[in-house]
């Protein structure tokens, strides 16, 4: 069962980040005001959470780690959204695999998970792609992918997310309350984003078009909470190395979805679609999967 919560992970994120492109490439071009406007979405998906998964009380030394995650879950997003500027939506997002560095590490020195050789075998294919897809050629020049330092940012930081799940999982506090507390903190510090001049001056001065987009905000950030549930979900079932790792299969969900929607929906898109471009990436996408399946327990 967690395999199954564990591919439904990426599945949600993708459409989510669909939606994220859209925003922050078509209309906001401040990227914490957009953070600040997704955060309030929280109010309505947390009652919808604990309506069908009752939380309980956790304990309260438990409260740095719900600070941490919702630090993170505001925190992640500003370089996240300068990577989604710099790249195609499916390769800014396969930059995340970078974090595949990271996990194992954190999960070694934190909660004392070690994994064995064909799963680091599968963690070397990941990190190969990831490479390989920031790799550009153009004008007789290579260059690497601005996208690529952004998303290795974000991807740091939602290391440190999977393994405050995994701690507040091991004291035993269940996936409901875990995930409505992140959104909660989440909340709150997307809240104190308002602090700062530049974000609440922004933030009125576009809030006639948040009104205007409140449906996509909408989609956008229910999928990102289906996503962070089913995540949590695998999470609190098996290894967060293996979990994060299939979470990986998010830029071939991307491909998928622009493939199909791109001629319905072109403004929502940004993905080149040309022949040579589609095969050099389903190719690279392939080994990311190659990996994933190796990484699985």
């Amino acid at each position: 069962m967690w395999l199954l919560y564990a591919f439904l992970s990426p599945a949600f994120y993708a459409i989510a980040e669909i939606f994220d492109n859209f925003l922050v490439n078509k209309e906001f071009r401040h990227p914490m005001t957009l953070a600040f406007y997704s955060s309030l979405f929280n109010v309505l998906f947390v009652p919808f959470l604990f309506y069908f998964s009752p939380p309980t009380l956790p304990p309260l030394s438990t409260l740095p780690l719900f600070i941490g995650l919702g630090l993170v879950a505001v925190g992640y997003l500003y370089p996240y959204y300068l990577g989604l500027r710099s790249d195609d939506t499916s390769i800014a997002v396969s930059f995340f695999a970078v974090g595949r560095i990271f996990v194992p590490v954190l999960a070694f020195f934190i909660v004392g998970e070690v994994l064995d050789f064909q799963q680091y075998v599968g963690i070397g294919l990941i990190v190969i792609s990831v490479f390989a897809l920031a790799l550009h050629h153009s004008r007789a020049k290579f260059r690497f992918s601005k996208a690529m330092g952004y998303i290795s940012c974000a991807a740091l930081l939602l290391a440190f997310e999977a393994i405050f799940l995994k701690l507040l999982f091991v004291q035993g506090v269940t996936v409901s309350t875990a995930v409505g507390g992140e959104s909660i903190t989440a909340l709150i510090f997307g809240t104190i984003l308002l602090l700062s001049s530049g974000v609440r001056k922004d933030a009125k001065a576009t809030l006639p078009l948040f009104i205007k987009l409140a449906p996509l905000f909408l989609i956008e950030e229910f999928f990102t909470f289906l996503g962070l549930a089913s995540e949590g979900q695998a999470i609190s079932l098996t290894s967060v190395s293996v979990v994060k790792g299939i979470t990986m299969a998010s830029p071939f969900f991307l491909l998928l979805y622009a493939w199909i929607g791109h001629g319905l929906f072109p403004k929502l898109f940004k993905e080149d679609l040309h022949r040579k471009k589609v095969l050099r990436k389903l190719g690279l996408f392939v080994v990311l999967i190659v990996g994933i399946i190796l990484v699985k327990e």
